[in-house]
């Protein structure tokens, strides 16, 4: 039953990206913001205070780098990140929350795109405000490509990629992140969903970002955060996936420490 459903699926996913041309205007969007913003009011205009880079046609849409820039106006003050893929199957990716007076300036993540779309990223201020910055992305089958020919390695591995002046750091982990919707290429069979399902990145004591995470994080999810000054040390990123495995190192400022369960 449950290879009939995940072919099934994975069917109308690719008969959808090729039966209709997405539009930027699309409905999937007003739905989506009614469920999680109502009706209160969304600034989309001013790329000083927050802008969002992404590629107009994707290189490869399993691992599309998306980055979300702060200007002063934001860096620090913005409570939660969520970012939305209008026409992904499941189209929330993250929703991040950010430690107050944290003069975090970029945060970038790595996102499976399924088919053409909108790939926004909605910040809420510390007064309440909410902005919205999008970006146009080409690509296609994002969602349901077979793992990567370079996906063994032990589950969990976590590996720190600092700037040479330790302003930015880059996360990632090993984990095959599978989506749910893709075919085992040896077996035929369907593969079933797991994923890194929460991160939670510290500085000692105190939590920088905590983010509910999904299916369209790419396989071996990868964070990197920026600010303008050098970021405190030890950091520790903390991550939980969908079978309970947990997953935590410890970034000195040099080395790190890492290990699974």
């Amino acid at each position: 039953m449950f290879k009939i459903f995940c072919a099934a699926m994975i069917s109308m996913c690719t008969v959808a990206a090729f039966a209709q041309e997405a539009s930027p205007t699309s409905g999937a969007w007003q739905g989506l913001r009614a469920s999680y913003y109502g009706s209160r009011e969304i600034g989309e205009v001013d790329e000083k205070l927050m802008s969002v880079v992404a590629p107009g046609s994707t290189p490869d849409p399993t691992a599309t780098p998306v980055a979300i820039h702060f200007g002063p106006q934001a860096a620090g003050r913005v409570k939660q990140v969520r970012v939305i893929i209008d026409h992904n199957p499941s189209p929330v990716a993250a929703t991040m929350q950010l430690a107050g007076n944290v003069p975090i300036d970029a945060i970038e993540l790595r996102l499976r795109i399924d088919r053409a779309t909108s790939v926004r990223a909605i910040a809420e201020l510390d007064d309440g405000r909410l902005e919205m910055r999008s970006a146009w992305v080409n690509a296609s089958g994002g969602c349901s490509a077979p793992p990567s020919a370079g996906g063994a390695g032990v589950l969990g591995d976590i590996r720190f990629r600092p700037s040479a002046d330790h302003k930015s750091l880059q996360i990632s982990i090993r984990h095959p992140n599978n989506s749910g919707f893709q075919i085992d290429p040896l077996s035929g069979d369907p593969i079933p969903p797991h994923f890194v399902a929460h991160i939670r990145v510290r500085a000692g004591d105190q939590t920088l970002l905590d983010a509910d995470t999904g299916i369209s994080l790419s396989e071996n999810p990868t964070v990197r955060i920026a600010s303008k000054e050098p970021l405190m040390v030890p950091l520790t990123l903390e991550a939980t996936d969908t079978k309970q495995g947990q997953f935590r190192a410890t970034w000195q400022g040099a080395a790190a420490r890492s290990g699974g369960g």
